[in-house]
């Protein structure tokens, strides 16, 4: 049980878990607190997953939390946040990445989907 809270909070060093877990739990807080009818409901689990492939790229867990969202009476439960969590409990990152130099001449990575520079 140690070992898994000090995943989650080494995870929360993260700025991509900090915004994930606030993102899933005002979506969960506004779904609960705030009557949809189930198309605007849909509407609303969808911007979430939208929001969470932006925030931590696809993972198919979230899939599966979409499935259960759109069971009728699932919907109280806060998945949205309990997936969210058990991912950022299973991150094996150790420490967030070093801030990224932006002075003239560096060669700093600005995206982890950039390519380095090639020498032609």
């Amino acid at each position: 049980m140690k070992n898994l809270i000090q995943n989650f909070l080494r995870a929360l060093k993260f700025p991509c878990w900090r915004w994930a877990l606030l993102a899933v739990a005002l979506s969960d807080t506004l779904g609960v607190c705030v009557v949809l009818t189930p198309e605007m409901r849909w509407l609303w689990d969808a911007l979430t997953l939208a929001a969470l492939f932006a925030i931590l790229d696809f993972r198919w867990s979230f899939l599966l939390a979409m499935a259960v969202e759109s069971v009728p009476g699932l919907e109280l439960l806060p998945v949205w946040t309990l997936v969210v969590a058990v991912l950022a409990i299973r991150e094996t990152r150790k420490s967030p990445p070093a801030t990224e130099s932006l002075e003239p001449g560096s060669q700093a990575i600005h995206s982890r989907y950039s390519q380095p520079p090639r020498n032609v």
